[in-house]
């Protein structure tokens, strides 16, 4: 046998091996890699629907991404005032007040702003389109075309071809019955007769908020999106521990072939070698319940005889591939990316401190508030379509968020013994529309009558000032007055005054 015939036989033993697959490791064809996120972000709005789409998997992927998007639609408080132009005729404010209230509770005003924060922050963008004055409905942005501006108010219109997507006819007029009233099926059996010059249908109840957006792009950007690549490398970091687990659950077992004798002259030949793995193979199957019917009886020691020039070994596994410091510093550099204190979304512990949940969730709240003034624009126009053109008034939120609402009960108690203004006390008090908290109290007065059985202790507000504006000497619910009056003392002579 020549040196280059025992070379060629050992680059032929050499090239004996098996496939040993690794499922679990987390890996999945449908991942967003980091290629694509820099290839996203070297233009965003070319690649606007990508973005979009990935927002919304990676939201139903890492918790710590919707409980941001969780935290920015409950931080704010979502109290509110309503100012109205003209005070004077006091029987049409109060019809057109109702009106206003009525409808606000009909369209779930705070519903309606916390679920388009949620959408806006998941998605950069919201679309609302206001239906037949009773409800607010959101659109599905791969169905609308937004390239135009009027009045500076961006033009919503609704692609008729995205109904083409449906095959069925009951499913296609289930849809169209589901849209705006613009969209019909007369205009899209008009498109698809005549074509592309019938396409679009302009929706003009349709409404466009958008975050970060540039002045002439309708669409924003998600709110996560910087911590986006932070994820990404937390993701791949997730994935090898996984392999490693996987590897630690699967042992890879390595066959060595050495020599047929004592000298090392002659190799052990491939086709030994090929029928010792070969058995090697099938105990590991036996054992793994890949050849018996009954897996439940798969437990047991496998046994096997091998010659003295072969040997077994395990893969040894290295579970220490990562030191604690850099899982530390893709934790902060996802909150940094974030903008959120780990402390506002977990409610402190190890992670922070009340006063840090409170300083971050301030500054996060004013960025919250910049789109509560797109919403409050929307909601004016609403309450608008709903009275006449000589009556007018301004729906404003509060700068109230869940972290300073005590703060702001006290100040607007100071207000109320200041001033007598009481509507923002009890609103901020009860957490109620202040028409529901003044409707309670006349309830109970008129008809419940409860005062007549249950008052207040004497204490300060009883003794210095009288329910309903009464001074404390006639105020039926003061203790001192009940007294009084039980023992028939207010008939007793009253002392000269000289």
């Amino acid at each position: 046998m020549t040196e280059d015939h025992d070379y060629k036989e050992w680059i032929e033993v050499a090239g004996l091996t098996d496939y040993i697959t690794q499922y679990g490791s987390g890996s999945s064809l449908y991942d967003l890699k980091l290629s694509d996120l820099y290839k996203y972000l070297q233009n965003p709005y070319s690649n606007i629907s990508q973005i979009q789409k990935s927002s919304k998997y990676l939201t139903n992927k890492h918790g710590i991404i919707k409980e941001v998007l969780r935290t920015f639609k409950s931080l704010p408080s979502l109290d509110y005032i309503i100012s109205w132009s003209d005070v004077d005729d006091e029987k049409k404010i109060k019809k057109y007040e109702r009106r206003v209230n009525d409808f606000l509770k009909q369209i779930d005003i705070r519903t309606f702003v916390r679920d388009g924060l949620f959408e806006v922050g998941e998605m950069g963008t919201v679309v609302s389109c206001f239906r037949n004055k009773k409800y607010i409905q959101f659109l599905d942005l791969d169905d609308l075309r937004i390239n135009k501006q009027r009045n500076g108010r961006w033009i919503v219109e609704y692609d008729l071809s995205t109904i083409n997507r449906l095959r069925s006819v009951n499913d296609k007029l289930m849809i169209i019955e589901s849209l705006p009233e613009e969209v019909t099926i007369n205009k899209y059996n008009l498109y698809k007769k005549k074509g592309e010059d019938y396409r679009y249908i302009e929706l003009k109840n349709a409404d466009v908020i958008n975050l970060d957006a540039n002045r002439n792009v309708p669409y924003g950007l998600p709110l996560t999106l910087g911590a986006w690549s932070s994820l990404l490398q937390k993701e791949i970091i997730d994935r090898v521990e996984r392999s490693v687990a996987d590897r630690l659950l699967k042992t890879i077992v390595i066959l060595s072939a050495g020599h047929l004798d004592k000298n090392g002259d002659k190799p052990v030949p491939k086709e030994i070698i090929t029928a010792y793995f070969k058995e090697v193979s099938k105990l590991f199957q036996k054992k793994n319940g890949g050849n018996i019917s009954n897996q439940d009886d798969s437990s047991g020691t496998g046994t096997i005889a091998l010659p003295h020039f072969f040997k077994l070994d395990t893969l040894e596994v290295n579970t220490e591939l990562f030191k604690k410091e850099l899982y530390e510093k893709i934790e902060n550099d996802i909150y940094a990316n974030l903008g959120l204190s780990p402390a506002v979304i977990w409610g402190g512990g190890s992670s922070g401190n009340y006063s840090a949940a409170t300083l971050n969730g301030q500054k996060f709240y004013q960025y919250i508030y910049t789109v509560l003034e797109k919403f409050e624009i929307i909601i004016n126009r609403y309450i608008n379509q709903i009275l006449p053109n000589n009556v007018s008034c301004q729906f404003i939120f509060s700068r109230t968020t869940i972290f300073d609402k005590d703060k702001h009960v006290d100040k607007y108690k100071e207000l109320y013994l200041q001033t007598g203004i009481s509507k923002f006390w009890l609103e901020s008090l009860t957490g109620l529309p202040y028409e529901n908290v003044i409707g309670q109290a006349e309830y109970e007065r008129k008809i419940l009558k409860t005062e007549q059985f249950m008052y207040p202790p004497s204490n300060a507000y009883t003794q210095s000032g009288g329910a309903n504006g009464r001074p404390p000497e006639d105020n039926p619910t003061n203790e001192s007055t009940i007294k009084s009056k039980s023992s028939n003392g207010n008939n007793n002579p009253k002392p000269s005054i000289t």
